[in-house]
């Protein structure tokens, strides 16, 4: 559902009106309720990732026990299928921890970026430069990404 606000007009920005003061906080409540998703969805974000990281531990975990999965032989030697299972065990477990490794990194790329930027950049670019003019001292944080 998308919100139809008018339009605001300079001129009645001069006559500071009651029709523009209105529509003045109609912009100003749209403004509210989208920053107030925004921070949501940087929280959600926030905790996707931290769930990821549980998941990624809890596969871990479970590559740690296949990788030391052993029959007990039952006489001197294991069998062919015994061997085989085991093998197969411990590729698979090879397995997990290559695609965890993998997910690790993904992880922290986006955990780094969401602790480095608290918005993304073009919400941030909008800030910066839209709303508030050319900024003088752009944060440090901030100068790298924002100055793309």
């Amino acid at each position: 559902m998308s919100v139809r606000l008018p339009p605001l007009e300079f001129t009645e920005c001069i006559t500071d009106s009651p029709y523009f003061r209105e529509n003045l906080h109609k912009h100003e409540k749209e403004l509210e309720n989208t920053n107030h998703q925004i921070k949501r969805l940087i929280k959600e974000v926030k905790e996707l990732l931290d769930a990821a990281n549980k998941l990624s531990q809890a596969q871990r975990s479970f590559a740690k026990c296949l990788e030391g999965f052993k029959f007990e032989c039952i006489g001197s030697t294991q069998t062919d299928d015994e061997r085989v299972i085991c093998k197969s065990l411990e590729e698979f477990s090879r397995l997990i921890n290559a695609i965890e490794d993998e997910r690790g990194r993904m992880v922290r790329v986006q955990y780094n970026y969401n602790n480095l930027m608290p918005y993304n950049v073009p919400y941030l670019r909008f800030i910066l430069y839209t709303v508030s003019g050319k900024p003088r001292q752009t944060p440090t944080i901030y100068r790298d990404i924002v100055c793309m």
